[in-house]
């Protein structure tokens, strides 16, 4: 008798666990480095930008881009962390964290990229970024900070980052710590892709 309970209770509690909701699965391509969020389950999705100042994709994208950061406003919060290849110098990157906390960030990443692809200048050249720094109005910022303890953590923090997220490539986009995704497909099959993800991941309004 007691048997026979066992098996009448089992088909009792697949239907019980079958009619509790589940958690909706975000949705596109991507890798899962950690906790990935239920779909519309965020006010406001981080959006980690990881970068390389000579990479010409970094730049497609960045202009590329424009639109997708248009329409979410400030339900993102976009991160810039400009990475290095190995044998460049970090001097731009220094430069970048310099106009960051100045609050020049943005400006200071479209001034770069235009110097090294709308003009075609050396920006690995230290001599470039002084002169960079001296034209957006922060060469004494820049002559007295560059080498300081809090830029130093600044570049050591992003190699931290971009080894902790497993980066192989740039550009590559960490959503909330959990989810990253790359280029794959093109640069609009990549846009779509994270306008699609970074939509399941905000909640409804």
């Amino acid at each position: 008798m007691r048997y026979r309970m066992r098996l009448l209770t089992l088909p009792l509690l697949l239907l019980v666990c079958a009619a509790l909701p589940l958690k909706a699965q975000v949705e596109g391509v991507f890798e899962a480095i950690g906790t990935v969020p239920a779909k519309h389950s965020v006010d406001v999705v981080v959006f980690e930008e990881y970068l390389n100042f000579t990479c010409p994709h970094c730049n497609n994208f960045r202009l590329a881009s424009i639109p997708l950061r248009a329409r979410f406003g400030d339900r993102v919060q976009f991160q810039n962390i400009p990475i290095l290849f190995r044998g460049q110098s970090d001097a731009i990157v220094r430069l970048f964290y310099i106009a960051q906390r100045a609050g020049n960030g943005e400006q200071m990443k479209d001034t770069i990229f235009e110097a090294a692809f709308k003009y075609g200048v050396n920006i690995n050249d230290p001599a470039i970024v002084s002169y960079l720094a001296r034209s957006s109005g922060l060469g004494a910022a820049y002559e007295k900070d560059s080498h300081s303890e809090w830029v130093n953590q600044k570049v050591l923090e992003s190699s931290r980052r971009a080894n902790e997220a497993g980066i192989t490539a740039t550009p590559t986009v960490i959503l909330q710590g959990a989810i990253r995704v790359t280029p794959k497909g093109g640069m609009d099959v990549f846009i779509a892709n994270l306008d699609r993800i970074i939509g399941q991941l905000l909640k409804e309004e």
